[in-house]
């Protein structure tokens, strides 16, 4: 009996097909669960303690991490700038360079960045071993709706940190 094999073609079209699929179905996930959380803000609005306590870690936490990145992107930013510039333009111009470019993109990015890096890899730790450990599933025995109790809180205390965080981040790379 002999084998026969499908021509690499058929492969590599199967192959983008199944990706294409699977990234659809991926997509349609992560849209049900964000219209899952909105659909949960006005009960976490009733009981703010859960997202306080997000707010807190995600926001509060990151704020030291933050602020001492921001200070030397400032400074070395206008360093960078005033060399750059020195046989282009005058050096009171630097500041306003640096503010715009700090406002615009530096501020929004590196925050991003640090706080991605610092909270992103915490969550997926917290929930990683609430999983393991079976945490979830008792969630759920007890009647308690994980969306509501994990998912949501930490999704709006990010949407609402953020752009503080962003704010204080250009703030004080302006200042350094």
């Amino acid at each position: 009996m002999k084998i026969r094999k499908e021509p690499p073609p058929i492969r590599a079209v199967e192959y983008v097909g199944d990706t294409i699929v699977r990234f659809s179905i991926g997509v349609g996930q992560l849209v049900m669960l964000v219209l899952e959380m909105v659909s949960r803000l006005p009960r976490l609005v009733r009981r703010p303690r859960l997202l306080i306590d997000q707010m807190d870690s995600i926001g509060l936490r990151s704020l030291p991490l933050v602020i001492f990145a921001s200070l030397f992107t400032g400074a070395v930013s206008a360093a960078q700038a005033g060399y750059q510039m020195q046989d282009y333009a005058p050096s009171y111009l630097i500041g306003a360079a640096v503010g715009k470019a700090v406002i615009l993109e530096l501020g929004p990015v590196l925050t991003a960045l640090i706080v991605a890096g610092r909270v992103s890899t915490s969550i997926a730790a917290e929930l990683g071993t609430m999983r393991v450990t079976e945490q979830i599933d008792a969630l759920e025995t007890m009647a308690i709706d994980p969306v509501w109790y994990l998912a949501a809180p930490r999704f709006f205390a990010g949407l609402l940190m953020m752009p503080v965080l962003v704010i204080v981040s250009s703030i004080v790379a302006i200042f350094g």
